[in-house]
């Protein structure tokens, strides 16, 4: 059987989630207190009877909160064994004979668990229950002397609607699962169509700073007049930022572009590559990642800065490797946003995590970050 564990399970055909359902599901829990209060008449000890009450009123309220369709099978099993379990405590402490016949109570609100199993697609364990609520209460009439029928009758009794109720579940449940994988194909669809307008978007966009950057130069080439070193340079530039676009967009934003440049006019040698670490990061790790690497080829005189984004699963998401004529230095950044540090530059770090150093923190330890980073504590 198809098991649907999406947003949008049986619970909205039948209207489970809605607040109606909730007032009524309060309604009758509210209704089995009362009506279990008011037949205490005779009952000792009557402990027992709120026990009961609360192992009736879990497993009403099971019936709407628990999702997935079908019912999962451990909470289908607990649901099942709350009539009979509750029919066996409350028996052992009724008088015989009744003073009322609502102290056998159970039974007319277990049919509603069984009515709603069976539409949740556990037919078989609602009426496994009904039989062992009928043994229990069998057991009960014989061990006091009143027929084995006399108690077996009220579970069945009251289970009476149950037999049409589940033809009707066993007719439904394949137009139900029909009606579930409809709506997740037409959410997929949704999913796919945005994902290809974004991808459009971003082409176009791309295209459009493409056309703004490259077709000054192509068309300056165009005129076969040599070019001069400034626009030698400038070629050199535009490729590099565009070679940065394709192989580490991630790590791309008109902060890193500029910075890149900047380093790069300086003689700096900046190489970018993107492995999908960064790849579903929340938007504030990217922006993070991007104020390191910013700070990075701010910092970078002279030499050359390696950036990488590292495949997923790491423990370190990116890796800024920075090497010149003041010395080396490495910072790499920890999937929660921790910055590691280490260094045996000159002048290390004038921009990178220093301005964000907690009052408190350390400097030998090579390990800084920024203070209340990602509160949520959210996994890259």
């Amino acid at each position: 059987m198809t098991s649907f564990s999406d947003p949008a399970d049986v619970r909205d055909i039948l209207g489970l989630r809605t607040l109606a359902t909730r007032v009524i599901i309060g309604a009758v829990v509210v209704a089995m207190t009362l009506g279990a209060a008011l037949s205490v008449d005779g009952i000792s000890p009557r402990w027992p009877v709120v026990i009961v009450v609360l192992i009736m009123a879990a497993a009403t309220i099971a019936l709407v909160a628990v999702p997935h369709d079908p019912l999962p099978l451990a909470p289908a099993i607990l649901m099942a064994m709350a009539p009979p379990v509750s029919a066996a405590i409350l028996l052992s402490v009724v008088p015989v004979p009744l003073t009322t016949s609502n102290q056998v109570w159970i039974s007319g609100y277990a049919t509603l668990i069984y009515v709603f199993m069976c539409l949740r697609g556990r037919i078989l364990p609602a009426w496994l229950s009904v039989a062992a609520s009928a043994g229990v209460h069998a057991w009960w009439a014989a061990a006091t002397d009143q027929g084995l029928w006399a108690g077996a009758q009220v579970p069945l009794y009251n289970a009476g609607a149950l037999l049409p109720v589940t033809l009707i579940a066993l007719a439904i449940r394949k137009t139900t699962r029909t009606i579930l994988l409809f709506r997740a194909q037409a959410r997929q669809r949704a999913a796919d169509a945005s994902m290809i307008t974004a991808a459009a978007q971003e082409r176009n966009a791309r295209l459009a700073e493409l056309d703004e950057l490259a077709r000054p130069l192509l068309m300056r080439i165009a005129t076969g007049v040599p070019l001069t070193a400034t626009e030698r340079q400038d070629c050199e530039l535009l490729e590099g930022h565009l070679r940065d676009q394709l192989r580490a967009a991630a790590l791309v934003s008109p902060e890193t572009a500029a910075a890149a440049r900047e380093a790069r006019a300086r003689g700096v040698e900046v190489t970018m590559i993107d492995d999908g670490g960064l790849d579903g990061a929340y938007e504030e790790m990217r922006t993070w990642v991007r104020v390191v690497v910013t700070a990075a080829l701010h910092d970078a005189r002279d030499g050359h800065v390696r950036l990488r984004v590292l495949p997923a699963g790491r423990d370190h998401v990116v890796t800024v490797y920075r090497s010149g004529s003041s010395g080396t230095e490495r910072i790499r950044i920890e999937k929660k946003g921790l910055v590691e540090r280490h260094s045996d530059a000159e002048h290390p770090g004038r921009n990178t995590p220093h301005l964000f150093l907690r009052a408190n923190h350390d400097p030998g330890t090579g390990v800084t970050t920024r203070d209340g980073y990602q509160r949520s504590d959210a996994e890259v």
